[in-house]
């Protein structure tokens, strides 16, 4: 089989794993946790680097500090993986969904602000309600997709204008930039937001810590509330003192040590997916059942961490086809806004995200792909499609 997307790892990390086990620092407290907080934070440009067990806790307590409450609404694209669904249902809150744009595949942003500035109006106290459920709209929430970005410049100044936070789901874009900065890097006019950038060490991400996550922020209280809330909000290591709801969610020294390991080769990492996307797209341009690949919007050094491929027609056949020869391949997913367990939830529009889930298809792009396995997936995808 040719994976999807497999995990690279070699003999360093598990010098580190080992040295966890020798010491039996193997819980949340231990050294790696702190050094690869710090080596995330600078890489990313972010000011401070919370560590979590999944890319979905870092989200809730991006959610929980921003002050998401039960029966709020959150806007979200109708296209992403259904962790950022599930995190605000933690809340008790509903995501809002609006559609992508063909044109980056992105979060749609016109869609955003013809909603909130046609759809919404504000309450005697100042609350933005959505006039078709009577909901709280408290936050956005855009899903950098598939190793691309949303436009940042604009969603900071809906934000601005709304007073509304911007938690960004960027578990598949580590390593992308905007406008040659980190995905945490302080932004201009952000000052006058609250903003919170969310990314996942899941196993099939660029880098992996097994599981994780983690939640950066340019703020030194927000970094320290999270850390806080992560750890049961313990107040007391000996008397077991809690001051608030709080949440098991602090990522363990063994993976931080791994983390660690695998931070020091993103770069790398990076490169490989680079030279894997290029050759991909030479390869299928010229062949017309492939009208198009995921695109990059402006400003965006993509990390490519997916490489997808949009077909003129269902994508199924051609991954049972593949299946068959060996190739392990995934559409999108199915879109949020027609999962049974959301129907209560608003939806400004999904038609792009329906195209997407029913005719796009991703690609083997480990790390680790050799030439001659890429060779075999193109010439599957080639012979197949004609």
């Amino acid at each position: 089989m040719i994976p999807l997307c497999a995990p690279y790892i070699r003999s360093d990390e598990w010098v580190r794993i080992k040295d966890c086990i020798d010491t039996e620092w193997v819980s949340y407290a231990g050294k790696y946790v702190q050094e690869f907080e710090a080596n995330l934070a600078r890489y990313t440009g972010a000011h401070h680097a919370a560590v979590t067990i999944s890319g979905t806790s870092a989200l809730h307590l991006a959610l929980v500090v921003a002050g998401v409450r039960h029966d709020d609404e959150v806007i979200l694209p109708a296209l992403s993986f259904v962790s950022p669904a599930n995190a605000i249902r933690y809340q008790g809150a509903w995501p809002t969904f609006v559609d992508v744009s063909m044109l980056d595949w992105q979060i749609d942003i016109g869609q955003i602000e013809d909603f909130l500035s046609n759809s919404c109006k504000r309450d005697s106290s100042g609350n933005l309600l959505n006039i078709h459920t009577g909901r709280r709209i408290a936050a956005i929430m855009p899903v950098h997709l598939l190793g691309g970005m949303a436009d940042l410049d604009a969603l900071i100044r809906i934000a601005a204008e709304h007073r509304l936070p911007l938690i960004e789901d960027a578990a598949e874009c580590l390593g992308a930039r905007w406008k040659e900065k980190g995905i945490g890097a302080l932004l201009q006019n952000q000052p006058e937001i609250q903003r919170f950038t969310c990314t996942s060490f899941n196993g099939n991400k660029i880098m992996t810590t097994g599981g994780g996550g983690a939640l950066l922020t340019n703020c030194p209280e927000t970094a320290q509330l999270a850390k806080h809330l992560s750890t049961t909000a313990k107040t007391d290591d000996i008397e077991f003192d809690h001051d608030q709801v709080g949440y098991n969610y602090r990522m363990s020294n063994m993976a931080a040590a791994l983390g660690v390991g695998q931070l020091e080769q993103l770069d790398y990492f990076l490169e490989r997916k680079k030279e894997i996307a290029e050759r991909y797209t030479e390869e299928f341009s010229a062949c017309g059942a492939i009208p198009a690949t995921l695109p990059t919007g402006r400003h965006v050094t993509n990390s490519h961490w997916l490489y997808t491929i949009l077909l003129e027609r269902d994508s199924r056949d051609l991954l049972r086809h593949l299946a068959e020869e060996g190739i392990q391949t995934r559409p999108l997913w199915k879109p949020l806004s027609s999962l049974s367990y959301l129907s209560g939830c608003h939806v400004v529009s999904d038609d792009n995200t329906r195209v997407l889930a029913e005719r796009a298809l991703s690609l083997p792009c480990s790390v680790g792909l050799s030439k001659n396995d890429q060779d075999t997936v193109i010439g599957q995808v080639i012979g197949y499609l004609g």
